[in-house]
């Protein structure tokens, strides 16, 4: 997990003490876990944390983006880097590697904080237990409500009875609370920046959690115990994106988007939708066009972030819905937002995940995502037959080998071959001509003699040659479309089925 100066801040200060804060950092969880500064290097990199001397570091610093400097002792140097990135300056008596050791277990307990995050929501998502869980994190009360402003979980049970006067046996708030906590203090179901709000003389913060645009409930942290901190802003931010999750899971609590989403689980896995999800549907059916995109781990690779891909995807593209289905990921993008070179930008995140991707057609009927369904992993599956170097792959690239994976139902060729095309096989078993790849080639180039002649390195009067001995063999005219159409199937069907073969 990434962290912010102020985290780190306030965690030294507890081990330490003698800690103070300089400079002007990003609030927003960036930062990755630190290393030492090595003496002579000029150059700090981006959302990096470096622990380090106050006397080795450089007179003429280059500083990129977000850097969190951990320095031990003072130097008249250290006001070069004050307002230019954010300094925590260590005067205790203490070491270096301790220092370095530190920082390293904050890291550590909030990873460990996400970790145990992550579990719940893949074992139940129980949102009591995901607010427990954060307990420690906030060092405060927390409380989750719903988008009914029914309490969904709490921590510090006793606080809220006592010192707040909250009966959270009823569920809901006392209306007047309830009145101040919506007007009086401007709590706002619309607003997605967090809120540092005031209830009953107490302090709270509050984010609003969302299914992109729908209200799904109002995560609050009370400053009852220590003061509210500036990272209490973004750790409530992720923690929300969490919740989202959570509620997402609970048919109960879940918002209408998360009802289309199950009714389209059922839809592509051919099952009966009920009347609740068939409403659902309704409501958002028609609204755009889509296109259906299949997510999977590459060949060797075993593990898919399904919840977080999910979320991500829906991040990226406002209106999408995405879910885990079948050891894959389902994502419903707005065609708009689904063109070639958008969905080109997934390749860095597919990449780092190690997935591949199949992309549907175009489609605007919610209740035929099953046919989008099969398209998007029929475009998997011809891709990666022909090209495991790529990444993305879209169905309408491989109708031709589609179809042609069909013709054969399966069935070995030669069960498909007329009378004409059996002389022709047991010909080419006992030549080293073959009539059947020169009749392929012949019925790829739609007939054209120059152009086969070319493709086989042969001479004009050779191939007319042959081609006679083809036709009567054939018994038929090649100036028939109908049978030059059966022919060409059942050879270009034979070819995809040989290479399918080979490559098993």
């Amino acid at each position: 997990m990434k962290l912010c100066a102020d985290i780190l801040y306030w965690k030294l200060k507890e081990e330490l003490k003698a800690v103070e804060m300089h400079g002007a950092g990003s609030q927003e969880l960036k930062l990755i876990r630190p290393e030492f500064y090595l003496d002579q290097s000029q150059t700090f990199e981006k959302n990096r944390v470096y622990v380090c001397s106050a006397d080795h570091l450089p007179v003429h610093p280059s500083l990129n983006e977000n850097v969190c400097l951990v320095c031990l002792g003072q130097h008249w140097n250290l006001t070069t880097f004050y307002n230019r990135c954010s300094v925590i300056v260590i005067e205790a008596d203490t070491d270096i590697f301790r220092v370095f050791n530190l920082v390293q277990h904050i890291f550590d307990r909030y990873e460990a904080w996400e970790e145990q995050l992550w579990h719940i929501l893949r074992h139940g998502a129980g949102l009591p237990q995901m607010l427990t869980a954060s307990r420690g994190v906030f060092e405060n009360p927390v409380l989750l409500i719903g988008s009914d402003f029914r309490y969904l979980a709490v921590t510090d049970e006793e606080y809220f009875q006592k010192d707040l006067g909250i009966r959270l046996d009823t569920e809901t708030f006392d209306a007047e609370k309830m009145a101040t906590f919506l007007s009086l203090h401007d709590l706002s179901t619309h607003v997605h920046e967090p809120l540092l709000l005031e209830l009953q003389n107490t302090r709270t913060l509050s984010v609003n959690v969302f299914d992109q645009e729908e209200y799904l409930g109002c995560l609050t942290v009370f400053e009852a115990f220590r003061p509210l901190r500036e990272s209490d802003r973004s750790l409530a931010v992720f923690f929300a994106k969490l919740l989202r999750q959570a509620i997402q899971q609970n048919p109960v609590l879940a918002s209408t988007r998360s009802a289309v989403r199950r009714a389209l689980r059922s839809v592509i896995a051919g099952q009966p939708v009920d009347f609740e999800l068939r409403r659902a549907l309704s409501q958002e059916n028609g609204k755009t066009d889509w296109v259906c995109v299949r997510l999977q781990p590459k060949a060797g690779a075993t593990f898919l972030p399904g919840a977080y891909l999910s979320a991500a995807l829906e991040e990226r593209h406002p209106g999408a819905m995405a879910f885990e289905y079948e050891r894959a990921v389902v994502a419903f993008l707005p065609a708009e937002q689904a063109e070639r070179e958008t969905t080109a930008q997934l390749l860095p995140l597919l990449d780092r995940l190690g997935l591949v991707c199949g992309v549907s057609s175009v489609f605007s009927n919610l209740y035929e995502t099953n046919q989008a369904w099969f398209q998007a992993s029929s475009a998997l599956q011809n891709g990666l037959s022909r090209d495991e170097s790529s990444v993305v792959f879209y169905f309408q690239d491989y109708l031709l080998p589609q179809l042609l994976s069909g013709a054969l139902a399966g069935r070995p060729s030669w069960v498909y071959y007329p009378d004409g095309l059996k002389k022709l096989k047991a010909h080419d078993e006992g030549s080293q001509v073959s009539y059947l790849e020169t009749l392929r080639v012949y019925l790829d180039n739609n007939l054209s003699v120059t152009k086969t002649a070319a493709a086989l390195y042969l001479h004009r009067s050779t191939l007319l040659d042959r081609l006679a001995h083809i036709t009567q063999m054939l018994g038929c005219n090649l100036k028939d479309p109908d049978f030059c159409l059966t022919l060409g199937i059942i050879l270009r069907a034979e070819l995809e089925q040989n290479r399918v073969n080979q490559s098993h």
